[in-house]
């Protein structure tokens, strides 16, 4: 990296470093609250290159690596967080509420159920569990939607079984 873009690199880890009991995760990413899940993902594998602690090993000084490690391992915490829509809503809750910059452990350690480990795709999940959500709501069309996005990424069993009662609970109507 350049001096210039080296000087450039070490200020803005310095400022996130600084920052980190301040910011919220989408100041952290760069985001604004409105973001979409698209938006969070891209916002990370965009930061996430820049900061990636292993493009910095050669830097002379642990206390600068240790930041930049630091400032990589809370942008993914904020992507975990922002890009599951149940942690996202818990997250904003304790934000607007009490000014929580960050979800506790113990509410980012959201378990991933037997029919979501059968997706393989991220995205994937995301779209069954929003489906499955929706359908439990009565929101057919809503779930169907939903399904019929996640199918169109992978067709795994879960998505498949969730798309067959929806289909089948809207024939019923």
């Amino acid at each position: 990296m350049p001096d210039a873009g080296m000087s450039e690199f070490v200020s803005e880890v310095s400022r996130l470093y600084d920052g980190m009991e301040t910011y919220s995760y989408y100041e952290f990413l760069g985001l604004r609250r409105s973001c979409d899940y698209i938006q969070v993902k891209d916002a990370f594998y965009s930061r996430a290159q820049r900061f990636h602690p292993d493009r910095f090993v050669a830097l002379s000084g642990e206390t600068m690596k240790r930041a930049v490690y630091a400032v990589y391992k809370r942008m993914t915490e904020a992507y975990s967080v922002l890009g599951d829509p149940e942690l996202r809503r818990t997250y904003d809750q304790g934000l607007d509420e009490k000014g929580d910059v960050r979800l506790s452990a113990v509410g980012r350690a959201r378990r991933i159920d037997a029919g979501e480990r059968k997706v393989s795709n991220t995205l994937g999940r995301l779209y069954l569990r929003s489906g499955r959500t929706k359908f439990d709501a009565g929101d057919l069309v809503g779930a169907w939607i939903d399904v019929e996005l996640g199918l169109s990424l992978e067709e795994a069993e879960p998505l498949r079984t969730l798309h067959v009662q929806i289909v089948r609970a809207l024939a019923d109507r």
